[in-house]
């Protein structure tokens, strides 16, 4: 069995861990599906593959960990790798859902197996390696600081000798000189009135502080919904590598002569296994063009054509509504309805 390129869309490497369904999977020969609807069922999933032929031994959804969604891909194992291998050539970019699937033969357990050993002995190395570099950090550290902890050593303070038998009165006013410390005088007490002139030019020299205006609060953007109809102007792009930028994406565009207004690749939230949550690329995006005229022809260039070691699917996008928006235009409605249906009361009373 042949390994896929995409290390990302590969189910070795998904974008957020998953489980597989209850169902088991018998030994055979696995294609992964790709760019699955998330509404997507077994039976549909099953249904759509007995048209390339073969038999078929289990199909395979798997779900996120926390939430049990759908994880978007799906295995289908088939007894015979030459199944398997027509069923990509034949299926590979048809839709299921209205989404064009993906199709790549998976890889084996045994070479999932020698890649996670391999991931896991360079890890080890890394952690070997800094581990290392830490305790030599350390103990230069230690010996450094231990030059720095000796303390130096006092010289012995002079004590005042006691005077003798034999010695006179010079030899007892050097003993009370030696013996009693000398005053120093004490600081003169403020009174409550009095200020220095210093603290009276630093107490001139301070500005008021001046009051921080308040921060306007950040606007929501508003949640959005598919409203069914066509875009005039603007293309939809799937499967794209995680590294494709905006920037990248209107390349893919003015590189096939099509004018672009502007790209977005949509980014959010992603979860990897082993990894903090990160932001970054959902793998899809929208490019609005600059002529309309242009966007079939955009959709026929840029569907199934080759970025790095994927195929991008592209399609015309369908408009969308902010749904607060949606809410209040129905909240109108229902009070000018009610206000009318009031006002046929009060006219038939009367």
């Amino acid at each position: 069995m042949t390994a896929p390129n995409d290390t990302t869309a590969a189910p070795a490497a998904a974008a957020a861990p998953a489980v597989a369904t209850t169902t088991p999977e018998e030994e055979g020969f696995r294609v992964y599906v790709g760019n699955l609807a998330f509404t997507a069922t077994e039976e549909e999933v099953r249904a759509h593959f007995v048209k390339a032929g073969g038999e078929i031994l289990s199909v395979i959804l798997p779900t996120r960990f926390k939430s049990r969604r759908p994880a978007g891909y799906a295995f289908v194992t088939y007894k015979k790798e030459e199944d398997a291998k027509n069923a990509v050539e034949k299926l590979n970019e048809t839709e299921i859902g209205e989404r064009k699937i993906s199709l790549e033969i998976a890889r084996s357990k045994e070479e999932n197996a020698e890649r996670k050993a391999a991931i896991i002995a360079e890890r080890k190395e890394t952690k070997a390696a800094t581990k290392t570099d830490t305790e030599a950090t350390a103990t230069e550290g230690e010996k450094a600081g231990d030059k720095a902890d000796k303390p130096k050593k006092k010289k012995a303070a002079k004590t005042a000798r006691r005077r003798g038998p034999d010695d006179g009165e010079d030899a007892a006013a050097d003993v009370d000189a030696e013996a009693k410390p000398k005053k120093t005088k004490a600081p003169a007490k403020k009174t409550d009135g009095e200020t220095s002139e210093k603290e009276k030019s630093d107490k001139a020299d301070k500005k008021p502080k001046e009051a921080k205006e308040p921060k306007e609060p950040k606007q929501r953007k508003p949640r959005l919904e598919l409203t069914g109809e066509v875009s005039k102007d603007t293309v939809f792009v799937a499967n794209l590598p995680f590294s494709v930028d905006d920037a990248g994406l209107t390349e893919l565009f003015t590189k096939l002569s099509i004018k672009v207004k502007s790209a977005n690749v949509i980014r959010g939230l992603r979860r990897l296994p082993g990894r903090r949550p990160f932001h970054g690329s959902k793998g899809f995006g929208f490019v609005e063009l600059e002529d309309p005229t242009q966007q079939q022809e955009a959709v026929d260039k840029i569907n199934g054509s080759s970025v790095g070691d994927r195929k991008v699917t592209a399609k015309i996008a369908q408009e969308m509504k902010p749904i607060e928006l949606a809410e209040a235009t129905g909240e109108t409605v229902k009070e000018e309805a009610k206000e009318v249906k009031e006002t046929k009361e009060v006219k038939a009373s009367a």
